[in-house]
């Protein structure tokens, strides 16, 4: 049970603190002016206002003397007050929690007198005085006693404006005359005596001026690159109604451009003089046109600015695991520019114009420029064109093999094929040379290199050509069939019966088949036990001709 009190206890505390932190609502009370001391019976007038709107079912509950007046609006009228009296308004309200809530108004005290002499005062309460001439004032009369129904009597120079009986008094008036006004009390007596209750108030003089009118200008940024955008702002003194404020440019007018703000990113390179002219129809006005000060705009020409990136080392298409060296290139980029490599737009390296890397295919890399030290270009940053990055893994380094009377590289594929006088790789390009199997024609040293197209393994060994077959088989006189096979190969001679020597052999140069043909125009030979692949026939006749042919083994 005391634990259970205990968290009410907390609760209810808590709930308190957050309402405290609440902004609460409040309630002033005031007379209008002069009004505040009085004769006794004059009826006073108190009007409260509520300090926020942002809560529900107000109420206003007047107090006179800590006695609940029964009046609940804003505004309290009443003539029943004595000399001492207090009046204050209590505000009840609904908070934003939902709670029944309350705001006390400050406290005001009446004070009563027997023997108050009735007075006015005159005020300005629209216009200005000093101004120019033909613009309209508004006075206000504030009596002092003056009464439930005081009599008011406007005066221009002494001389009662006609029809002018209110409490306010608004004319347009020249430059020399005064402004006054008479009252005629209409408060009881003996608080103001009958023989005093005709009061006037104070003169208040008409003063009419001209105005000197002024511009200036100022801009936001001087030296400016071309073609930047610069705003220039005009200040101005006493423009007069009517106003019209023009921009000019080197003495020439800029259509459109009227305000009293510029702004432009047309200005030539070179000095430009920009200032702006202030006409007015106010006849308040002595100047009707006044020019500003003029700005002398130093406008930098941009330097063209060039960004390139140029592959100086290694090969693109090229090799997954040969490194490629590129270098960057700028212009015109000002002092101490920055620099960075970026690999599909991750940045890789920076303050460096020399870049070497690994790359995978597809990569795209790209170089950027951009200047530091706020100097005018074309652009402030270049990032070159994307280079693709054509990358292929490294073929097996192949190995050649002479079968016969040919050349033949260890796996199939794309070849470029060499040709020395000499035991080095320093040969010449073979035009034509592109297969597997090359037939020399020359005695001398022969290699190859594998292309995938996109990257180049190392050269193959090196076979030397000493002797060239001279007399060779007409490939003519034999149609080998089916080609590729998937086991049994046929030999067609055309109908002669000949005698030839066969051998067969596998890439590698491997001797796998030995057969003689005694007296055949055809042969037939079953190769389907051999595994798939490419193999060498090699054909001879009985005078050492010899004849090689490419066959495909395929189950």
């Amino acid at each position: 049970m005391i634990r259970k009190i205990t968290l009410l206890l907390l609760l209810l505390i808590g709930l308190h603190s957050v309402a405290d932190a609440q902004v609460r609502d409040s309630v002033t009370i005031s007379m209008p002016a002069f009004t505040d001391t009085t004769c006794p019976g004059t009826q006073l007038t108190f009007v409260a206002v509520q300090s926020e709107d942002t809560f529900t079912a107000v109420n206003y509950h007047w107090y006179t003397n800590n006695v609940y007046t029964g009046v609940f609006i804003d505004t309290f009228r009443t003539s029943a007050l004595s000399d001492g009296d207090s009046v204050f308004c209590m505000l009840t309200f609904t908070n934003s929690f939902g709670f029944a809530d309350s705001s006390m108004s400050n406290v005001i005290y009446i004070y009563r007198r027997t023997g108050i002499t009735p007075r006015v005062i005159v005020s300005l309460i629209a216009g200005s005085n000093p101004d120019c001439a033909g613009s309209p004032l508004t006075f206000q009369a504030y009596p002092v006693n003056g009464g439930l129904r005081p009599h008011y009597q406007w005066k221009v120079n002494g001389t009662p404006a006609v029809g002018d009986t209110n409490l306010t008094f608004t004319s347009i008036f020249g430059g020399t005359d005064t402004v006054s006004c008479e009252m005629v009390s209409s408060a009881t007596i003996p608080c103001a005596p009958r023989d005093n209750d005709t009061v006037q108030s104070n003169k208040i003089p008409i003063i009419h001026i001209h105005l000197t009118a002024g511009i200036s200008i100022t801009t936001t940024r001087n030296p400016i690159c071309y073609g930047t955008r610069d705003t220039f702002t005009a200040t101005l003194t006493n423009p007069g109604i009517g106003f019209r404020v023009s921009w000019y440019v080197d003495s020439a007018y800029i259509p459109g451009a009227v305000g009293n703000v510029f702004i432009t990113d047309s200005l030539r390179a070179g000095s430009r003089l920009v200032y702006c002219v202030l006409t007015t129809p106010d006849s308040c006005i002595v100047n009707d046109t006044v020019v500003s000060n003029v700005i002398t705009m130093t406008v930098i020409p941009r330097r063209p600015t060039a960004v390139s990136a140029t592959l100086i080392q290694g090969s693109n298409p090229g090799c997954l695991d040969s490194f490629v060296t590129f270098q960057g290139t700028y212009s015109n980029f000002g002092t101490a520019p920055s620099y960075s490599w970026y690999i599909n737009g991750v940045q890789v390296a920076i303050d460096t114009t020399i870049f070497r890397s690994l790359y995978a295919n597809g990569d795209l890399l790209t170089f950027k420029v951009y200047a530091t030290d706020n100097g005018c270009y074309t652009s402030d940053t270049l990032t070159t064109p994307a280079v693709l990055m054509i990358r292929d893994s490294t073929p097996p380094l192949p190995w050649i093999s002479l079968i016969g009377n040919v050349i033949v590289a260890t796996t199939g594929g794309h070849y470029t094929w060499y040709y020395s006088t000499t035991n080095t790789y320093s040969g010449t390009l073979i035009p034509g040379a592109t297969g597997q199997v090359n037939h020399p024609t020359a005695i001398g040293y022969y290699y190859c290199v594998r292309d995938t197209g996109n990257c180049f393994s190392l050269p193959s060994n090196i076979i030397y050509i000493s002797l060239l077959k001279v007399n060779e088989l007409s490939k003519e006189d034999v149609k080998i069939y089916p080609n590729p096979t998937t086991g049994i190969l046929n030999l067609d001679f055309g109908g002669q019966f000949v005698n030839r020597k066969m051998d067969i052999y596998n890439m590698v140069g491997q001797g796998l088949v030995h057969q003689e043909i005694n007296n055949k125009s055809h042969y037939e030979t079953d190769l389907s036990y051999l595994p798939e692949g490419n193999y060498i026939v090699v054909l001879r006749n009985e005078e050492g001709s010899s004849a090689t042919y490419r066959i495909t083994l395929s189950k």
